[in-house]
């Protein structure tokens, strides 16, 4: 698992950042975000009970977090298409402020040494990227 003062590794994914179909998706690199602290944060799987109450509530605070100059970005190995789906079908993921990851390849998760070696997805982490390192 990457560690403190480590360097978070370079990634290129889509991202769901609305529900309206003509702009919901975007590519989300290390490099997007220039100059914001960034919080990644990852949950196993999309349509899980647990996970859209600390999603939605990422959401309720993202105005601490941008008043800090930070932007969060939450993602699993789910799919864009999925991500869409959850957010379109759950109230509380309706309109989330910031980006959902879709790191279908696990190329990211397996950089950061996440993937649950046993159901072979995302386990629960949060990094803290500081935009000058």
């Amino acid at each position: 698992m990457l560690g403190v003062g480590q360097k978070f590794p370079e990634f290129s994914v889509l991202a769901t950042v609305s529900t309206d179909l003509k702009t919901a998706f975007t590519t989300i690199t290390e490099k997007s975000f220039e100059g914001k602290w960034k919080v990644y944060f990852f949950w196993p799987k999309d349509f899980t009970f647990v996970c859209p109450t600390e999603i939605a509530a990422f959401g309720k605070v993202n105005g601490d977090f941008t008043d800090r100059d930070a932007q969060v970005l939450g993602g699993s190995t789910d799919s864009e298409f999925v991500h869409l789906a959850w957010r379109t079908h759950h109230a509380d993921l309706k309109d989330l402020p910031f980006p959902m990851l879709a790191d279908l390849k696990h190329e990211l998760c397996n950089a950061l040494g996440i993937i649950d070696p046993n159901a072979g997805v995302a386990q629960r982490a949060t990094y803290i990227v500081d935009p000058h390192y």
